[in-house]
């Protein structure tokens, strides 16, 4: 960019052009004061606080939109500009309320401020009418808009980030507000309750209702989001050892200044009363406190026993995505080095391994290939079994950006009606299970038609000709038969898709959560491949994942198959530089999958289990079996925030520290590596889980060398390939944790370019098979299960944040409108749903947003739990357990019995 000096306050400075005289200011440390600013939200010049004079013209400059220009010069504290800001900040306080001294915003409050330093007191001025406050029956969000000073930063943080369309002015001159579309309440509108928009007002207009603290925090944590797997950053605010509010991070590529309601308000899980506060040893079927000596103990002892009565295979441990990367490393040496076992696997085996498997084999690089802001830089984006407004809401407003602000069009893949169906271009409703079908007929069109990008697939890529002969019985009737999309949808599809030169494909677990899971991802590999959509800048493959550290639970092997960084067991140098690096014999033999686990428990060949932070009886297919399984096993313990249903089996109980507990990192899906920062002190007895580990290691008489998290991540930056990249910046060593963590070097993820890791991509051909759980003689509907925006995973922390919980706390079944009237079933009616399998009860909600014949039921809900309705049926090469097409049928129950 071209260089523009000028001078400012007398002093020369440099900048670049587009900078505007505040950004110049501000890179120089000239203070220039502002209400309507924010380095997130595009310039609109508001408040006109941030005036400033032109000395060669006189002119008063608002200088947050105006760029500089060489040889200005420019004065930001004239007497001019001086009287003018006074004389703002008087009129914006004549239409506000005397009531400073018992706002909540108290210091917070940006306008408060300002007049402070102008030396502002009582006014001159006649006071202006106010409007009134607003009763929104949210737990939520506040609003007084008596306080509002049309900075307009709620609707542009509404409009230009979040892109809801919930807000937008009203009226004019004195009675212009900021309002929902007919001034309705917020829980009528389509607010999603981010809180964005309370993060970003400058006043007490808009605020954090129920708050536990009413006042100003003077101490500020960063930290990373604990829910999905976008990694936002956050602020926690704390006053006397708890969070009393969460903030997005200021400085974040992830989030931008955003944050979703589960973000902002689901936090209250941390100070929850039912968190567990101390060790329990279940004693003739009931739970009784010990001391962590005597749990320990008793744990080292069984797990000893076992291990010379039945063998270190008889052991398994299932690891967490919930638990940061040290943990998880640690884990899985606990099980490989002390126990002798590679039974070792994570929660994230329910939807992350068809990428793993799928991408790998493919491209040799198993997660995504870029970084979230780059989705913004798309011309195309494919949005195919994901609903990331609910499972990923930064990645939703990524997309939603790049549509309405960047011309970007959207290819949305989804028989059910999402919160992006508004903003596609092109809107497919394929039935469930078919996108093997689709994708190889997108395939297939591209190659006819020789869309493909030619010089991709000949320089970078092998075995496309075995590709083209797989695609040859493929037909444009056979596709519009087996998916129920025309031919002439599934040709404008491939068209759109081939035709731009930077493309993104977006996935969840629609995709991943099928039996043909792994062919799924496999058929999109070979989709991106065949566009020259990897490695690139503004496309690539984004595979969403649903916890916040499922990557990188992963990466950090504990996984039956793998040694961290996805080293195969097989490799016997491999394998040798653990056992040299640790002094054990490693188990060279691949372990159990988390299902496999349950599945050998309940025929006795797993003895015992440690499951770490997950919760496979809410979780899991099957829950009754799980239940009967873990039930048969000898000895089981478990470490969590909660007495969840499966701590509930266990015959000891350990209690975990929360993430604003402890030190750690995260890697969210990007495979960005973030830290998180110990805020509060662990509640009651709790302790971290590395803590646990290190000191149960030591219990069994063989300590791992490791005082502090920093020794543990040394160790990884040696050990794991993917993230040795981390050994190369420049650390500072503070405490636990490392400082400079957040720095861009470090942030700057081990992101997939240039060549493939192998040196070529493989196109693989994969074939349709027919899905299970599809309907059947009694069984008329086709039931899916999902993530919802107000809950998440099993609930178990979710529901123990006040605040969700009495937004959303009850299941529901979505049918379609025809269905519903056909079958006579109303909004509210109870039903059981009955599947093959199982049976659960909950209430209808009629909607258009499904097709006739399918049926949507949101995970998250232990009083309802959807996962009862399916049975165990897994991936063959995942060995993941399908979570989406399920048989049901309906009946209704009398409400009088």
């Amino acid at each position: 960019m071209e260089a523009v000096t000028i001078t400012l306050d007398g002093v020369e400075v440099s900048g670049y052009s587009g900078m505007t005289i505040l950004d110049l200011a501000r890179d120089s440390g000239v203070d220039i004061p502002t209400l309507c600013h924010d380095p997130h939200l595009n310039p609109t010049g508001a408040c006109r606080l941030c005036l400033v004079e032109d000395d060669s013209s006189g002119a008063l400059l608002a200088s947050c939109v105006v760029p500089i220009r060489p040889g200005m010069v420019i004065n930001t504290r004239s007497p001019r500009v001086i009287e003018r800001r006074k004389v703002i900040v008087q009129f914006m306080l004549a239409s506000h309320p005397d009531s400073c001294l018992v706002c909540d915003k108290g210091n917070r409050c940006q306008l408060r401020k300002l007049a402070s330093e102008m030396g502002i007191g009582l006014l001159d001025f006649q006071r202006l009418p106010q409007s009134a406050a607003i009763q929104d029956v949210n737990p939520f969000i506040e609003r007084d808009l008596s306080r509002c000073i049309l900075c307009a930063k709620c609707i542009r943080a509404d409009q230009e980030l979040v892109v809801e369309g919930a807000i937008d002015y009203m009226d004019r001159g004195f009675t212009a507000k900021p309002a929902t579309l007919g001034d309705v309440p917020l829980e009528e509108s389509a607010c999603t309750f981010c809180g964005t928009c309370v993060a970003m007002c400058p006043t007490g207009a808009l605020m954090e209702k129920e708050r536990s603290y009413h006042g100003t925090t003077t101490t500020t944590v960063d930290s990373i989001c604990p829910f999905c797997g976008c990694g936002c950053s956050i602020s926690l605010e704390v006053k006397d050892n708890k969070v009393v509010r969460v903030k997005p991070g200021t400085k974040s590529q992830v989030n931008r200044g955003t944050l979703c309601v589960r973000g902002s308000y689901g936090y209250d899980f941390v100070h929850s009363n039912e968190r567990l506060t101390s060790p329990l040893i279940k004693v003739d079927g009931s739970f009784q406190e010990a001391s962590w000596e005597q749990a320990l103990g008793h744990i080292s002892g069984e797990f000893k026993r076992i291990k010379e009565d039945h063998g270190a295979s008889s052991l398994a441990i299932l690891g967490s995505s919930k638990c940061t990367n040290e943990e998880n490393y640690l884990l899985q040496r606990l099980a490989r080095a002390v126990l002798g076992t590679n039974n070792i696997d994570n929660g994230s085996r329910l939807y992350n391994p068809a990428t793993r498997f799928g991408l790998g084999q493919s491209i040799g690089f198993p997660s995504t290939t870029n970084t979230i802001d780059k989705i913004e830089d798309s011309e195309v984006i494919m949005v195919i079994g994901a609903n990331p407004t609910a499972s990923a809401p930064a990645v939703s407003y990524a997309i939603k950006r790049a549509v309405n602000h960047r011309n970007a069009r959207l290819l949305l893949i989804d028989p059910r009606e999402t919160g992006l169906a508004p903003f596609a271009n092109l809107w497919l409703r394929p039935e469930v299970g078919t996108d093997v079908v689709l994708l190889n007929e997108l395939c297939r069109v591209i190659i006819d038609e020789k869309l493909f990008d030619e010089e991709f697939v000949t320089r970078r890529t092998d075995n496309f000709e075995e590709l083209v002969r797989s695609l040859k019985d493929n037909t444009p009737e056979y596709a519009q038969s087996i998916t129920g999309i025309s031919s002439e949808d599934i040709q404008l599809a491939a068209q759109l898709l081939a035709g731009a030169q930077r493309a993104s494909i977006v996935y969840g677990n629609g995709i991943t959560q099928h039996i043909n899971g792994t062919d799924n991802v496999t058929a999109l590999a070979n989709l991106a491949m065949l566009n020259g959509n990897v490695g690139q800048r503004g496309g690539g493959i984004f595979a969403l994942q649903r916890e916040n550290n499922g990557l990188g639970a992963c990466d950090m092997g504990t996984l039956p198959d793998f040694l961290p960084g996805y080293q195969s067991l097989d490799d016997d140098q491999v394998r040798k530089g653990f056992e040299e690096h640790w002094g054990v014999d490693l188990p060279a033999e691949a372990g159990l999958t988390a299902i496999e686990m349950i599945e050998r428990a309940a025929t006795g060949g797993v003895k015992g289990m440690l499951i770490v932070g997950e919760n496979p009886v809410s979780g899991f297919p099957n829950p009754s079996a799980v239940r009967d399984a873990l039930t048969s096993l000898d000895f089981l313990v478990t470490t969590d925030l909660f007495l969840t249903e499966t701590a509930e089996l266990a015959t000891v109980v350990l209690p975990a520290a929360s993430f604003a507990e402890k030190e750690g990192t995260f890697t969210n899906f990007e495979g960005r590596v973030q830290q998180i920062h110990k805020a509060v002190e662990p509640v009651g007895d709790s302790m971290p889980d590395w803590e646990i580990i290190l000191q149960l290691a030591s219990a069994m008489g063989q300590s791992m060398p490791y005082s502090t998290l920093q020794q543990v991540m040394t160790e990884i930056e040696d050990l794991v390939p993917l993230y040795q990249y981390l050994a190369d910046a420049d650390l500072k060593i503070e405490g636990l944790g490392r400082a400079d963590l957040e720095s861009e070097r470090l942030r700057a993820r081990r992101l997939f370019k240039g060549l493939f890791p192998s040196g070529f991509g493989r196109f693989s051909p994969v074939e349709y098979n027919q899905p299970v759980g599809q309907t059947d003689n009694g069984y008329p509907f086709t039931l899916v299960s999902g993530s919802i925006l107000y809950q998440f995973g099993s609930g178990t922390r979710s529901l123990k944040a006040s605040r969700l919980r009495r937004f959303w706390s009850e299941s529901w079944l979505e049918i379609n409108e025809d269905d519903a009237e056909y079958s006579g079933y109303g909004d509210g009616d109870v039903v059981r749903v009955i599947s093959p399998i199982g049976e659960v009860t909950t209430t209808v909600r009629v909607t258009n947003a499904l097709p006739k014949g399918l049926l949507f039921m949101p995970v998250s809900f232990p009083e309802s739990p959807v996962n009862k309705l399916y049975g165990v049926n897994l991936d063959p090469r995942a060995k993941a357990p399908s979570f989406k097409p399920c048989a049901v049928r309906l009946e209704r129950i009398n409400p009088d019995g």
